[in-house]
């Protein structure tokens, strides 16, 4: 079984957990396997230095293995920004075709598959405890996507969401309203009993 430690106070919890239950900080998974297979080509992962940081790539499909705290990292705009080799001008690709949910390079788990920010068209496959896998080619077309302004267009998106859905809850309180107005105004009572 698994341990998880606290990034804060460094309290150990037997078992995945994402919240400390002393202090209520960040959870980081001890992962016991550290051979990690290619989740595609289950070829072992090579250390590949990318922006000084050390990442798990397959030497066959070039794919990368980023755990979660530096695909936070690598995917910030403060790291994009900085970077002089991003590339500004992103060009949305096709979405792939539907195909199987990978294993967890780590833990053997199924994985997620979930577009990166629901509009870049970057369909990336995630552990919920262990980390991220991207295919050959995904994390620059990510950060090219930051690099864009992708994100900001991605909160605009959720924001007109929120607002749709505020304006659509503010039409079914006018509507409860002026229900309770006529039920009072016309009530059961007032029309039975009106004659006596």
């Amino acid at each position: 079984m698994s341990n998880s430690h606290c990034i804060h106070c460094q309290h150990i919890v037997k078992g995945t957990c994402r919240i400390c239950p002393m202090c209520g900080g960040s959870m980081k998974q001890e992962i016991e396997n550290e051979n990690r297979q290619c989740p595609r080509c289950k070829e072992p992962l090579v250390v590949f230095q990318f922006n000084h940081y050390q990442l798990d790539k397959c030497t066959s499909c070039e794919g990368l293995w980023l755990e979660p705290d530096k695909f936070k990292v690598l995917t910030s705009e403060f790291d994009v920004y900085r970077d002089e080799k991003s590339e500004p001008n992103f060009l949305r690709k096709p979405t792939p075709k539907a195909e199987g949910y990978l294993p967890c390079a780590c833990c053997d788990k199924l994985m997620s598959r979930k577009n990166f920010k629901a509009i870049s068209g970057v369909i990336i496959d995630s552990c919920i405890s262990c980390g991220i896998w991207l295919d050959k080619g995904e994390l620059i077309q990510i950060r090219s996507f930051i690099a864009s302004g992708g994100l900001d267009r991605s909160q605009d998106r959720q924001l007109d969401k929120h607002s749709q859905q505020i304006q659509a809850l503010d039409d079914r309180l006018s509507d409860v309203e002026l229900m309770e107005k006529m039920l009072n105004k016309f009530s059961l009572k007032r029309i039975f009993f009106r004659g006596f």
